[in-house]
């Protein structure tokens, strides 16, 4: 089966844009069945393309999302938003930020 990054952009957009809880987790649920190589190798060019990463809210749950899927994107992500210059922003990467090795 041939999967587009029309279908991962609208699944990253209905996990992660302002909606309620029922879309949000249809939306993850619709990432999380497309085989996840595919995913790992395009959901960074959906989320960039799709999202406003910029906005607290989509920034928060596109980290939600991630989190299961990738360690390696998921910290990405959250160097990015450690960077932000809005606090919300920086405060849902901390939320997400790897613990330091003791």
């Amino acid at each position: 089966m041939i999967h587009s990054l029309e279908d991962l952009r609208s699944s990253v957009a209905l996990a992660c844009q302002p909606t309620g809880s029922t879309s949000i987790m249809k939306g993850r649920s619709q990432v999380y069945d497309l085989p996840r190589e595919w995913v790992l190798e395009n959901i960074e060019h959906a989320a960039f393309s799709i999202l406003d990463l910029s906005d607290y809210w989509e920034f928060r749950r596109l980290l939600e999302l991630l989190q299961p899927l990738d360690s390696e994107i998921l910290q990405r992500f959250v160097s990015i938003g450690l960077a932000h210059t809005d606090a919300d922003v920086r405060e849902a990467a901390e939320d997400f930020e790897r613990p330091d090795p003791e």
